[in-house]
């Protein structure tokens, strides 16, 4: 009923017709519904759908509101919230949404739970990070972050890029109250033309929390430098929580750059979860993509807008490094043993998945080929193609599959008028030692300013 009141005055607060023109604000409501031919519905149906959609949902629907007041021309003050119902797995009423943000010419500072933003046209399989995709809903917390590259003299030249946070996992998993400490940095050189390089890293680290073997996990302030730095930690039993162990990284390198009419960038991320992997001895696991766009204006209705290649590699894990902490197990952790993972759905990239009871990391040893493409078709219908070819062979140390997955989606918007969307979406799996799963479902939004 709290959730039920706090709706009902956001979209008071909403539809109220302020006289500032210093404000602004919309409410979106969407409706999804979606059926398929097994219990759980094929694979790009229900991932990166920011934890709106699980495996065995039909019906979702969300509203999110926000109003943003301009205190200048370059800085605002945006407060925004969203709830969410959806049936099957954790079927119940939540909060998609509910922030207090600033943001000026370059810096963000939000409190809350935010959805993060699209990139790529949404063709990419993985969005900003291989450890950070829309698979999951939003974090609860705390983050400041550039919102675009700080140069040290006028807009080009040297200069970064980075981002703080500190979140709390408040699902049910195996170590309750877990928080997440997160940080980004990046090196920028951009040239006076429309040349950039970044080169940096993100960093993740769970730790505190109440484990049902060890009880409650140390939460000093001592502690808290030694994850911030990378070091290890003990809990009150005495027991190592070897933050090499349950921390989780990558090296980011990206280029952005454009050829007549098309923008181009290139990426590469490198995943870490110890010293092994921090020294490159997991080489050559990552995620390498290219990404073109045509921006060329009369080309808005061509078949071919964008597309996306990504290679997902995960087969080295540190394997025979020689080194004490080799044998990676991405995604996975001895004593946070639901993983980096937040209401048991994966939160880095989604080809890495759970067990039959979505409880603990059965699948990240794997090689998978995306395809993602987005243009417009006959002149009057947009639409979005993501295509992923991928090889499992279960997790490391217990290679238990080994079957090869084709998964196709294809959405189209067949319908835009007076600020009400609907699209088409259909879906299949075809799996090499499985029958081939289908589905289709039809989401319905309408935008009110």
């Amino acid at each position: 009923m709290k959730s039920l009141k706090i709706l009902f005055v956001l979209i008071f607060f909403i539809q109220f017709k302020a006289t500032s023109q210093n404000l602004q604000y919309s409410l979106d409501i969407n409706s999804y519904g979606t059926a398929y031919s097994k219990e759980e519905s094929p694979f790009w149906i229900h991932s990166n759908k920011r934890g709106r959609v699980n495996e065995s949902s039909n019906l979702t629907g969300w509203i999110n509101g926000e109003a943003q007041y301009f205190i200048t021309e370059n800085a605002s003050i945006e407060v925004g919230m969203g709830l969410l119902y959806h049936d099957g797995y954790n079927s119940k009423l939540k909060f998609d949404e509910s922030y207090l943000s600033f943001e000026n010419s370059w810096l963000n500072i939000t409190a809350g739970r935010k959805q993060r933003e699209e990139l790529f046209l949404g063709l990419s399989a993985s969005n900003e990070s291989i450890l950070w995709s829309l698979n999951a809903r939003p974090l609860l917390g705390f983050r400041i972050e550039t919102t675009k590259p700080v140069f040290l003299f006028n807009d080009h030249g040297i200069g970064f890029t980075g981002s703080f946070g500190e979140y709390y996992l408040d699902d049910e998993r195996f170590v309750q109250n877990v928080r997440v400490h997160h940080k980004s940095f990046n090196l920028v050189y951009k040239s006076a033309g429309n040349f950039q390089l970044s080169a940096g890293l993100q960093h993740f680290v769970q730790w505190a929390g109440v484990s049902p073997e060890y009880g409650k996990l140390s939460d000093g302030w001592e502690d808290y430098l030694r994850i911030f730095l990378g070091g290890q930690g003990d809990n009150e039993a005495g027991v190592a929580e070897n933050a090499e162990g349950n921390q989780i990284g990558s090296y980011e390198v990206k280029l952005k750059t454009e050829l007549s009419d098309y923008k181009i960038e290139l990426l590469y991320n490198h995943l870490f979860e110890d010293g092994s992997g921090r020294m490159l001895f997991n080489t050559p696991d990552g995620r390498y993509g290219i990404f073109i766009e045509d921006t060329y204006k009369l080309s808005e209705n061509n078949w071919i807008k964008a597309l996306m290649y990504e290679l997902y590699y995960t087969l080295d894990q540190s394997e025979g490094s020689g080194t004490t902490d080799g044998d990676d197990n991405y995604f996975s952790h001895n004593l946070y043993k639901s993983g980096w993972t937040y209401e048991n759905r994966i939160i880095g990239m989604p080809f890495i998945t759970m067990n039959d009871n979505r409880i603990r990391v059965y699948n990240n040893t794997l090689v998978a080929h995306h395809l993602g493409i987005t243009g417009m078709a006959f002149n009057s219908y947009p639409y979005k193609l993501l295509n992923s070819y991928r090889i499992n062979y279960g997790y490391k140390g217990n290679d238990v599959l080994d079957n090869k997955i084709l998964s196709s989606f294809l959405e189209v918007e067949v319908y835009n008028l007076n600020n009400l969307n609907i699209n088409i979406q259909v879906g299949a799996d075809i799996i090499s030692n499985a029958p081939a799963n289908v589905g289709a479902g039809i989401l319905l939004t309408k935008t009110l300013y």
